[in-house]
């Protein structure tokens, strides 16, 4: 199984880790197969754990048992935990990854929005206009707090989906740091 998070910039999967703690090289029996349940000792060392992993180079340092047969369950998607919440955890702390219960209301309120202009287009464009008020002021409060923790211009950067440059330009006068 493999994981995108919402950037795009970071794809997860698990890999199989042998017993003396080395990954499980590619099973070329298999094409060079790369999934941690080709690791099952068939033609290959057998994995004794399994562990997250991302494109961008990161590897948990944590290891996981595998449950021979339930790939649910050795990966930890569903449940949330194992390799799979390793992955993310790596992925919040890398990205800022949006809460679950943030990008809900964002989406209820975009839904809201969308159907009210279906039969009250007027109201719908006085929300929009709260929410275009709302937004500058929201967002400089967070740049601002952001610099008091000692987050870089890169990384304000890159959360607001614009360069480190245009960030500081566009925020550096107004706050302090």
């Amino acid at each position: 199984m493999v994981w995108v998070d919402e950037t795009g910039r970071h794809e997860g999967s698990v890999v199989a880790v042998l017993a003396d703690g080395r990954e499980a090289p590619p099973v070329e029996a298999l094409g060079g197969s790369t999934a941690w349940w080709d690791s099952d000792g068939t033609v290959s060392e057998r994995a004794a754990a399994v562990k997250g992993a991302c494109g961008c180079g990161w590897r948990a340092d944590t290891t996981h048992p595998v449950v021979w047969g339930d790939v649910t369950a050795t990966e930890g998607e569903e449940a949330r935990t194992g390799p799979f919440a390793d992955w993310e955890y790596h992925v919040t702390t890398t990205e800022g990854l949006i809460p679950r219960d943030v990008e809900q209301l964002l989406t209820t309120l975009q839904d809201r929005i969308t159907e009210l202009a279906k039969t009250s287009p007027v109201t719908a464009l006085r929300a929009i206009a709260r929410l275009q008020d709302t937004t500058p002021t929201l967002a400089l409060a967070t740049v601002r707090t952001a610099r008091e923790a000692m987050v870089s211009w890169e990384a304000i950067g890159t959360a607001l989906g614009c360069t480190r440059q245009s960030a500081h330009e566009r925020y550096a006068r107004h706050v302090s740091g």
